[in-house]
């Protein structure tokens, strides 16, 4: 992506001071945002723009200034999809982070840039180039299907099984009741990691659809959020302006940010979500690593 060498210089937006460095690492994330752009719409796949890039689409027509990450999310359906093709698509300087692909399981993925430095863990074996979150959103309790509980439930205990097996096997031998059955779950332990994690992904598809309401699942299952979006509100697609392009975002946008932030529109001044990453645009994270980090542990 090519960009004004305007782009880079230092300003002052909403009171706030956005510097050089800001700027690559947006650019950065812009670039990224592209490749990822191209690969959907090869591939047919839709994506929308969300949380706080959503914010800043829809507040500031770019980033929020303070804030220094960019978030996607993809129906649970397309997700899947992308995960499918991510791997052969991002090569080189991109890399596609999920369970299978790296040494650590998350709920959702991440497309790196290999030659940028984005540590969130002092692991140098972990790809950690700076990055655009990719969120899978999940049907979640809407109050009308009476089935839906009991998904989440059994998304819960599927997860449990991921990063609390013992816990599992010991809550089994004290007696405690589970949604699923204790064959189930024995199995599920049998597993290894990442095919739990796995068994988590293919239940939260088979299930998709099965409600009127979806959400980062993480929000349900250890935030226990009263409000979650509509899936009909994510139907259509508008194009907002960020920065230097169009970014797709979900024609409801309105009805989803106040669901997620309130009265969005009211600025509430604070760190990003990466407060602790440390991050540097012109620095592969290898390097990093050697120059800054093992070189002081030695």
């Amino acid at each position: 992506m090519n960009f004004d060498p305007s782009f880079f210089k230092e300003e002052i937006r909403c009171d706030f001071p956005v510097d050089e460095k800001r700027k690559k690492i947006w650019a950065v994330e812009l670039g990224i945002l592209e490749k990822i752009d191209e690969v959907c719409k090869k591939h047919n796949l839709t994506y929308y723009a969300y949380y706080g890039t959503l914010l800043g689409a829809v507040r500031h027509q770019g980033f929020v200034p303070w804030d220094d990450d960019l978030d996607i999310a993809m129906l649970r359906d397309d997700y899947e999809k992308f995960q499918e093709i991510a791997a052969e698509e991002f090569t080189e300087p991109y890399f596609f982070q999920n369970a299978y692909t790296d040494g650590i399981i998350r709920f959702m993925a991440k497309v790196r840039d290999s030659r940028t430095t984005a540590i969130e863990h002092m692991a140098p074996s972990l790809n950690q180039g700076i990055f655009v979150d990719v969120f899978p959103l999940d049907v979640v309790p809407d109050g009308i299907n009476e089935e839906a509980p009991t998904i989440l439930e059994v998304q819960k205990e599927i997860w449990d099984t991921v990063v609390n097996p013992r816990e599992i096997l010991m809550d089994l031998e004290a007696g405690k009741q589970f949604v699923l059955d204790i064959t189930t779950l024995v199995n599920l332990i049998k597993l290894e990691k990442r095919d739990r994690f796995k068994e988590f992904e293919a239940f939260s598809l088979a299930h998709f659809g099965e409600t009127q309401n979806v959400d980062f699942i993480v929000r349900q299952l250890f935030y226990g959020q009263p409000e979650s979006p509509k899936l009909d509100w994510f139907k259509n697609i508008v194009y907002l302006p960020f920065e230097n392009i169009q970014i797709p975002a979900p024609a409801e946008y309105d009805k989803i940010l106040t669901v997620l932030y309130g009265n969005y529109h009211e600025f509430v001044r604070g760190g990003s979500t990466h407060e602790s990453v440390i991050m540097d645009p012109d620095i592969p994270y290898g390097e990093y690593f050697e120059r800054y980090i093992l070189k002081k542990e030695q």
